[in-house]
């Protein structure tokens, strides 16, 4: 489950750097959405121009990138290809829609299945009953583990050294979030193992409260949590605490229950 830090891949001799580069290409449309240049390639992953050529060519022959209609390179469907596998294998995704899809029309927010993915989480399943809403995530979604609940009860699955070890990387990596997750983070994980749900009102982004309860380890040691991002006008924050974080408690209860009797 642990995602080697740079500090450590430096160092290591069996660590394919043009591999790692490559797979830098790829992530940089994560992080910047729609069409990129080579030149841009190059500002957003520190590398030089000729090498995000070579690796945007390699990229565009096996089809995990590319052209549009203005020459920028766009993500292809090999990225899709690749991950299908990975979602396919995941059998809770199926299991939990039912029971996703009733929480969402109870809270009319986004219902969403979380794994840890390095600093950030990703969602692999999401479900939602109404538009209306202020933000609208689909699977493939990534962001911060820090200031958000889904983060939050997915960290509180870690062993105590994965958790310094991630802690760790956000002060190396992230270091404009060390103080936030020193205050804020590490509590409200041991708020979450205490009552068996986290929330995060308004703190990743105002308009939206999220309540989180973490779901179980895979026995290759993955993490899974669901979450729902609710519109801060649906719900007070008491209420939030009260009636929503017990609800996805019990979701998550549920959930457990259908994939061990699977």
């Amino acid at each position: 489950m642990t995602v080697l830090a740079p500090v450590e891949t430096q160092a290591d001799p069996s660590f394919a750097t043009t591999l790692a580069h490559g797979l830098d290409v790829l992530a940089a449309f994560r992080n910047h959405p729609g069409s990129l240049s080579n030149a841009e390639l190059a500002a957003h992953t520190g590398l030089s121009r000729p090498t995000v050529s070579r690796l945007t060519y390699t990229l565009e022959q096996l089809g995990y990138v590319r052209r549009d209609a203005k020459g920028r390179f766009v993500l292809g469907l090999g990225v899709l290809a690749a991950a299908y596998p990975v979602l396919s294998a995941l059998k809770v995704r199926q299991l939990a829609r039912p029971l996703m899809r009733d929480f969402a029309a109870y809270a009319g927010g986004t219902v969403s299945i979380a794994m840890p993915f390095g600093l950030d989480f990703i969602y692999v399943e999401t479900l939602r009953t109404t538009d209306a809403v202020p933000h609208v995530p689909d699977v493939g979604f990534v962001s911060s583990l820090a200031p958000t609940a889904v983060g939050r009860s997915l960290l509180s699955l870690f062993t105590k050294d994965e958790l310094d070890a991630y802690v760790a990387r956000v002060k190396a990596e992230r270091p404009d979030e060390f103080d936030y997750v020193q205050k804020r983070t590490l509590p409200d994980i041991e708020l979450c193992k205490e009552r068996g749900f986290a929330v995060s009102l308004g703190e990743w982004r105002r308009e939206i409260f999220g309540v989180a309860a973490p779901l179980y380890r895979t026995p290759t040691g993955e993490c899974l949590s669901v979450n729902c991002g609710i519109p801060s006008f649906r719900f007070s924050a008491e209420q939030i605490e009260r009636e929503c974080g017990p609800r996805i408690l019990g979701l998550a209860r549920s959930i457990r229950s259908l994939v061990a009797n699977d």
